[in-house]
């Protein structure tokens, strides 16, 4: 039996068009976005902005759903067992797509397997920021101090990003200091501010207002440069812990499996609200760059090449795995 190019070209048309037809009528049902960390931390802000981009470009309702706890592992696994058509999405992050598979000896989903990428949205840098009775207006007399002090310095994480940061900041330094986790950064920075922490590292939204209010000493920033937030804070870098380079990034992804056509609805309704002025002056006002991806593919890429980097530094800092 012959079969021609016509007949091969009708049938990949007949295959496709159930595809097809499924992702014209996509969404059919409100989308929920799950955000793996607390309402108020950094990511939430991003997943709450995603929400509103898609909520504007799909025609349907996007909202978020905040499921916290072991460090976005449990919001994480939770979209990787959703069904995938498109209606479960997930703000991922350097820590539940790249540090957490160096952070933990086994997790219960596959950060490369088990999603599929949508795109990068947003980076920004971490805030270091400490309590006003320590007698140490700079990075450098916070060290001076802490060397004086050995293991009387105390300092609160959550997430990757913050417990890398710090340790990181540890070590350069050479000094001792005790580390607490949290569940989410707002937490945090609550007790830091009520004198039950020395230091610690929160975005800027959480850090800045109450810098500027005087409730809290910023030392710097963890990009290699300053953030035009706080134009009079230091990078780390340039104020002595050399090569500190640690920028957190949130993103968003479907459950594999997920219809390609679906997946190229969502980034382009993405795009065409967050390659904007408005949402650009939005995210710069939380302390983000918009850093949206080339393309679906291009951010699964990027994921690959973040992991290698975030496990190298979570081996640099010796941090073991729990």
């Amino acid at each position: 039996m012959t079969i021609t190019r016509r007949g091969l070209a009708g049938a990949a048309a007949l295959l496709a068009a159930p595809r097809l037809a499924a992702a014209q009528a996509y969404p059919s049902r409100p989308i929920t976005i799950i955000v793996p960390f607390a309402a108020g931390s950094s990511t939430d802000v991003v997943g709450r902005q995603a929400a509103r981009a898609l909520s504007e470009g799909l025609g349907q309702q996007a909202v978020v759903e905040n499921r916290t706890g072991a460090g976005g592992i449990i919001g994480t696994q939770a979209v990787a067992r959703a069904r995938p058509d498109g209606h479960t999405l997930l703000i991922v992050t350097n820590s539940t797509h790249a540090a957490n598979k160096a952070l933990f000896r086994s997790l219960p989903y596959d950060p490369v397997a088990d999603f599929a990428p949508i795109s990068n949205l947003a980076t920004g840098p971490l805030v270091l920021l400490s309590h006003p009775s320590l007698p140490a207006r700079t990075l450098q007399e916070l060290i001076a101090h802490g060397r004086a002090n050995p293991g009387k310095l105390s300092y609160g994480y959550s997430g990757s990003s913050s417990q890398i940061a710090a340790t990181m900041l540890v070590d350069a330094a050479r000094i001792e200091a005790v580390g607490v986790p949290y569940r989410s950064i707002p937490p945090t920075v609550t007790d830091l501010l009520g004198g039950q922490l020395s230091f610690t590292f929160a975005d800027p939204g959480n850090a800045l207002p109450h810098i500027r209010a005087g409730s809290a000493i910023g030392l710097g920033v963890t990009s290699p440069h300053r953030t035009p937030l706080a134009p009079d804070m230091p990078s780390l870098s340039e104020a002595g812990l050399t090569g500190f380079d640690l920028a957190p990034w949130q993103g968003i992804a479907a459950p594999a499996g997920t219809d390609p056509a679906i997946i190229a609805r969502i980034f382009e309704a993405l795009r065409a609200r967050y390659d904007t002025p408005e949402v650009r002056q939005t995210y710069a006002a939380l302390g983000f760059e918009v850093t949206l991806s080339a393309s679906p593919t291009a951010y699964a890429e990027f994921i690959r090449t973040e992991t290698d980097r975030w496990g190298e530094l979570v081996r640099q800092a010796r941090i073991e795995p729990q």
